[in-house]
């Protein structure tokens, strides 16, 4: 268990003295820079993440799972997609068109973000940016607009844990060390609580955020 940390509901954030962080469960760590590639992420959802009832998952996989989603996530808060050539001015925004290998539509990207998201979560990313939404359909192809942020250099060593919650739940619980101004010296530390559930017939994560 991680020390010190109290994950109750939805994703949280919680901040702890430095003197606190000792004996932090080890486990994988996955900054901002090291998230693991998607695969070819516009690809259907694959089979298997559809199941006619839960089964049980091993850790490899939530934690797949989550690094999945994680870059997923990035794609809108961190390094949008891949873009060039073709530019369009919309609503005082200029749009891009993506060019990414499996996701040339909205449509594609909206089934890439249902392989490891609820409804609600992926509706909420792609309306990012309200009126000038970060992605849009231009003429039956996808578009970008902005230009995305570096990482949070006060997050610094991420620890995971898995956690199951209930027969057809878990929780991906993350505790980060908090940076001070120098980039080394710890000042405290922030937890966080992801529930992965089995919704509608697939495995997904209810509620997400990047933190870093």
């Amino acid at each position: 268990m991680f020390r010190n940390c109290k994950w109750k509901g939805r994703a949280r954030e919680l901040l702890l003295p430095a003197l606190v962080l000792a004996e932090l469960l080890s486990g994988c760590g996955a900054p901002a820079d090291s998230v693991p590639e998607t695969d070819q992420a516009g690809a259907a959802m694959r089979s298997e993440q559809l199941e006619e009832s839960a089964r049980p998952l091993s850790e490899d996989e939530i934690l797949t799972a989550y690094h999945r989603a994680a870059t997923l996530c990035g794609w809108f808060h961190l390094t949008p997609l891949p873009s060039g050539g073709s530019t369009i001015v919309l609503d005082g925004a200029t749009y891009r068109q993506v060019h990414h290998d499996g996701v040339e539509t909205l449509e594609d990207l909206r089934t890439c973000l249902r392989s490891v998201f609820s409804q609600e979560v992926t509706e909420a990313l792609l309306a990012a940016g309200g009126e000038t939404p970060m992605y849009r359909d231009i003429d039956g192809a996808l578009y970008v607009t902005g230009s995305g942020r570096s990482p949070d250099p006060s997050k610094g060593h991420t620890e995971i844990e898995v956690e199951q919650t209930s027969a057809d739940s878990y929780a991906v619980n993350i505790s980060i060390d908090l940076l001070d101004a120098d980039g080394e010296t710890v000042t405290g530390l922030e937890c966080w609580s992801f529930p992965y559930a089995f919704v509608d017939d697939r495995w997904v994560f209810t509620d997400f955020r990047l933190f870093y």
